[in-house]
């Protein structure tokens, strides 16, 4: 399988930083003009289907899991790049802390 770019960290067993057989992965920051910020920016995970979109349980479907990721998104891109939530915002249009 591909390498691919996760600056995140595990939060185990909702999401990985690393593909494992069957996942899918997910763009923390998705939408046309923010899916391909969040794979150059390396915020993307790892879930499995029931947790992405293959029942209500997932990414989707359920808000609160949708701002959790983002909200541990934008923590680490923060951390990650040495930015400031204002310089997140700047990037992707909106803060989640």
């Amino acid at each position: 399988m591909n390498k691919e770019f996760c600056i995140m960290t595990d939060n185990p067993p909702i999401w990985y930083s690393k593909r494992f057989p069957g996942s899918h992965r997910h763009e923390i920051f998705f939408g046309n003009r923010n899916r391909k910020k969040s794979i150059e920016d390396g915020l993307v995970v790892f879930l499995r289907p029931e947790l992405h979109n293959a029942s209500n349980l997932g990414v989707h479907y359920n808000k609160q899991l949708d701002l959790e990721l983002k909200i541990a998104g934008e923590k680490r891109w923060c951390e990650y790049y040495n930015k400031t939530p204002d310089e997140f915002r700047k990037r992707y249009g909106k803060n989640y802390l």
